[in-house]
């Protein structure tokens, strides 16, 4: 065995045991899926020198299954799903809601500008000392003590939103609101709409734990979860006499830990949520869902999402722990033509336990000019509140159109997006899939590049609507289903453009088709047109390593709605260079309707 195929081996084995992670657990802090960079997914170069056959020549055994279930699959929620809690404490209106949109603490200060500035709170460079704003009773004094989310007294954000709006008035080029280490309880979200603004607490370690002392937690304990949820919110700001402010520009939010209780259950919002907010920054983030009273997952509150850019918001979200939120760790969303849709850069980024009743996904795209990069996404998985057995899906990766928002706005629809140098592994669904609900619309311009797919609970890959789309250099095994499925089966009409322009090259497909007991089963199954494949190993290593036992498959589908269906062959797909080690040899099946 030559050296580099050692290498190989060594990393490999680092994968296998990564994934024999129990289902839904936390990794460990020195998770070996972390490199020195400390966050995110880096892959050693050595990974590249595997052979045709190498993958099959490893130390460890091979036994892993895909991610179909937990111990909470199949128990229903008790009650609540569908409405959030009323807010009934102390920091409630009679009305038993929250203020309205524009009555929040920033616009209720009794100060203006500069006169927002406590003396002493300012130092010479422009940063604000969050604590002089804070004003705490005498039984909970400033610290890091967890008991604080339990009080009825205790909330830190009109203290907060004056110390923003003192940093806002400063003449800086950059003004900084300084975080102590501690815990904040935050009643109602920040919303810093003001430009070349940072938000920041003591530097932050990936591996710091919930609530760490050494930094600053911001908890978010919201008055009315369905109307103002998590911890930092900025929107376009709408004047009294409805003048639209022009977007929130140069935030930047860094080094602090965010703790989400509660959320909504009907309108979608996130633990930060950032709309029309351009060349903006999360950077350095732990966010964790960690509610009050535990919770199942199917009883978590289906719309929360852990970090959303919308609204044509651009810049970077980099270095940032997701954990345990409901519905996306990280929603991305515009609408090209209604938006601005500025590039987006997600780099370094670990999404887990996402695990909903509805929609849970690591990462879902609905914009354009996308790249992400060096990201690990696990363990995300939809739990249905009805008491399912069945597993619903949960994607690591979910690129989608989406239907239009309202009367004259055009779908949200992904294209010029890059996914590169990335892992994905034991979601619920499929480790990416590309799709549409549109008729007329589907993912554009895609390219995956380094990216492994393994142990998913669907397909590793599943393109079911998608133009000038390129896969390259991509693993895939040890799923439940198939390797790779492109398919432009639909029930929309028949005349919907679905899958088409795909390219698969030098992709490395072995040992899926776990979910099925026996038979036999491609790697890659195609029902779709205008597909390439150049290069590249279908492989099953062993008999008893999954029922894999073909490389690659073509045949007809049947698309339209029913009562209205056409039939429709693979036609214009070229293969070439494909090596196959036990598996058969690609072929084309009869039609079978």
């Amino acid at each position: 065995m030559s050296l580099a195929q050692r290498f190989v081996q060594i990393w490999f084995g680092v994968l296998l045991a990564l994934a024999a992670a129990p289902a839904g657990a936390a990794l460990p802090p020195d998770s070996a899926a972390r490199s020195e960079a400390g966050w995110g997914y880096h892959p050693p170069p050595e990974e590249r020198a595997v052979s045709s056959q190498g993958f099959c020549s490893l130390d460890l055994p091979y036994t892993e299954p895909p991610f179909l279930a937990d111990q909470t699959t199949g128990i229903a929620c008790p009650g609540y799903a569908t409405q959030s809690p009323l807010c009934t404490g102390p920091f409630c209106p009679a009305s038993g809601v929250c203020p309205g949109t524009r009555a929040l603490h920033e616009d209720l200060n009794a100060c203006q500008g500069a006169a927002c500035c406590l003396p002493g709170s300012v130092d010479p460079d422009g940063v604000v000392n969050v604590l002089p704003y804070l004003a705490r009773p005498a039984e909970w004094p400033f610290s890091a003590e967890a008991a604080v989310d339990r009080s009825t007294n205790v909330d830190d954000s009109p203290g907060i939103a004056t110390a923003i709006e003192c940093a806002a008035s400063l003449s800086a080029s950059r003004r900084t609101v300084a975080f102590a280490a501690g815990r904040y309880v935050l009643r109602t979200p920040l919303r810093p709409h003001h430009d070349a603004l940072t938000l920041e607490g003591p530097e932050l370690s990936p591996e710091a734990s919930p609530g760490d002392p050494r930094t600053a937690t911001l908890v978010a304990i919201p008055c009315n979860p369905e109307q103002y949820p998590g911890a930092i919110q900025v929107t376009r700001v709408v004047k009294p006499d409805g003048t639209v402010i022009s977007a929130v520009r140069g935030l930047w939010i860094r080094n602090l830990q965010i703790a989400a209780t509660e959320g909504p259950r009907r309108t979608a919002n996130s633990g930060i949520q950032l709309n029309t907010c351009s060349d903006c920054k999360v950077e350095n983030v732990i966010m964790r869902y960690s509610p009050l009273v535990p919770q199942l997952p199917s009883c978590k509150p289906s719309n929360l999402e852990g970090i959303g850019f919308t609204w044509g918001s651009g810049g970077v979200i980099r270095n940032v722990l997701v954990d345990g939120f409901s519905k996306s760790g990280i929603y991305l969303s515009s609408v090209a033509g209604y938006h601005d849709t500025p590039p987006i850069l997600v780099e370094n980024c670990e999404i887990r336990n996402i695990t909903g009743p509805i929609g849970a996904s690591g990462i879902k795209i609905v914009t354009a000019n996308v790249t992400v990069r060096s990201c690990h996404v696990h363990h995300n998985m939809i739990h249905p509140g009805d008491g399912s057995t069945t597993v619903a899906g949960g994607h690591g990766l979910w690129i989608s159109t989406q239907i239009s928002p309202g009367p004259g706005i055009p779908s949200p629809a992904p294209y010029n997006v890059v996914v590169k140098d990335s892992y994905f592994h034991h979601n619920g669904g499929s480790g990416v899939v590309l799709a549409s609900p549109i008729e007329n619309e589907r993912p554009k311009g895609i390219l995956i590049k380094r990216v492994k797919f393994a142990y998913n609970g669907g397909h590793g890959v599943h393109v079911q609507a998608g133009a000038g789309v390129e896969f390259s250099d991509v693993w895939s095994w040890g799923n439940a289903l198939y390797g790779v499925l492109l398919s432009s089966r639909t029930t929309l009409p028949a005349t919907s453009v679905r899958v088409e322009d795909v390219t698969l090259e030098n992709l490395l497909v072995f040992d899926n088709a776990l979910r099925f007991a026996s038979g036999s089963f491609p790697g890659i199954r195609i029902e779709a047109s205008d597909v390439t494949i150049r290069g590249g190993t279908v492989a099953r290593c062993e008999p008893w390593r999954g029922t894999q036992s073909r490389s690659i498959q073509q045949q007809c589908w049947l698309s339209g709605p029913a009562g209205a269906q056409v039939l429709f062959p693979p036609e214009e797909n070229v293969i070439s260079d494909v090596s196959t080690y036990g598996t058969s040899a690609p072929e084309v099946l009869a039609c079978p309707y």
